[in-house]
């Protein structure tokens, strides 16, 4: 099934919050990577535990943060990182979490669940052996585009 065009899908990993510090260390060389586009090794790593072919071959995707689907934004489907250009000691964002903020269709190509669940799952174990414990876990966010909006939810059917 095809991801809903109504939605937006967002890849969120987390770090347990009781993990030790040398643990919490590697992690956070993983996200400054991750938020500043040094991310090449942890896509090409996560292509080796992924089990479905779309994604083991996907390319990593050329742009300035990084992530992977091919380069032409008309043609391609892409997952991008979140960017922040932050440095090590002085982060813009202030949660500690590694996020993938851009799943994006296109007419042409267009991501299925499965393939974002077997792409939670490598990027899990990519991301824990790197931090060399089983301490990330890996969850896919979804929001409806028009739940901000005043009339969200509201139905001539329903009486008020």
């Amino acid at each position: 099934m095809f991801i809903l065009d109504t939605h937006i899908h967002k890849l969120r990993f987390r770090i347990d919050t009781d993990a030790p510090i040398d643990f919490m260390s590697r992690w956070k060389k993983l996200k400054y990577d991750c938020d500043n586009g040094d991310n090449n090794y942890i896509v090409e790593k996560m292509k080796t535990y992924c089990k479905m072919v779309s994604n083991k071959t996907i390319p990593y995707l050329q742009r300035t943060e990084g992530g992977f689907g091919g380069n032409d934004n008309i043609m391609n489907k892409q997952i991008r990182f979140r960017i922040c250009w932050c440095n090590s000691n002085n982060s813009q964002i202030s949660d500690n979490d590694i996020l993938l903020d851009q799943v994006n269709n296109t007419e042409t190509e267009k991501w299925t669940y499965d393939e974002l669940d077997d792409i939670i799952r490598a990027l899990t174990k990519t991301f824990n052996y790197f931090v060399e414990s089983e301490c990330v876990n890996g969850v896919i966010e979804i929001s409806n585009k028009k739940s901000m909006s005043d009339d969200y939810l509201d139905s001539d059917d329903e009486s008020g």
